[in-house]
């Protein structure tokens, strides 16, 4: 009689906010590198019509994969992120606090509620600008284009 592979019964899936810059490394044993980097996990519920906030649970999310790797090191902290979790490990860390460690299937950075930026703001008339060769320039007659703040300042 021949026996089938174990079938996955479910998919975990945690949508968190990375919090702080990605961590890179290498095992001890081997030398493996990996990079990790947190993520906090805010949920509630709806009690009478009104929300109530639970307690965040923080997650550290270590990647093994090259190319998760490379997702990981470009995060951002805000950034949300929808985990497809392959291994959860639970873990003290050094200050005995409990962590949860996950090892990701996959890694989708979710797109932004915030809006995108506005259009610079326009120069006032009369603001004289200091560019690269230190000519003074009305402001209003610079290109627009120039926003750097060390190409061209307010004087």
């Amino acid at each position: 009689m021949s026996q089938e592979p174990s079938k996955q019964i479910f998919t975990s899936l945690i949508q968190g906010t990375v919090r702080g810059r990605s961590e890179q490394g290498h095992t001890n044993s081997g030398g493996r590198a990996f990079v990790k980097f947190r993520i906090v996990h805010r949920t509630g519920y709806r009690n009478n019509g009104r929300w109530v906030a639970t307690t965040p649970m923080e997650f550290e999310v270590t990647c093994w994969d090259e190319q998760q790797m490379l997702l990981a090191r470009s995060l951002r902290p805000g950034t949300e992120v929808l985990v497809t979790v392959k291994k959860f490990f639970p873990y003290l860390d050094q200050g005995e606090e409990p962590i949860i460690n996950i090892t990701p299937a996959d890694i989708v950075p979710l797109p932004s509620n915030t809006p995108a930026p506005s259009a610079p703001r326009q120069q006032r008339s009369g603001d004289l600008v200091v560019s690269p060769h230190g000519e003074k320039i009305a402001a209003d007659a610079w290109p627009e284009v120039v926003t750097d703040p060390q190409v061209a300042h307010h004087r």
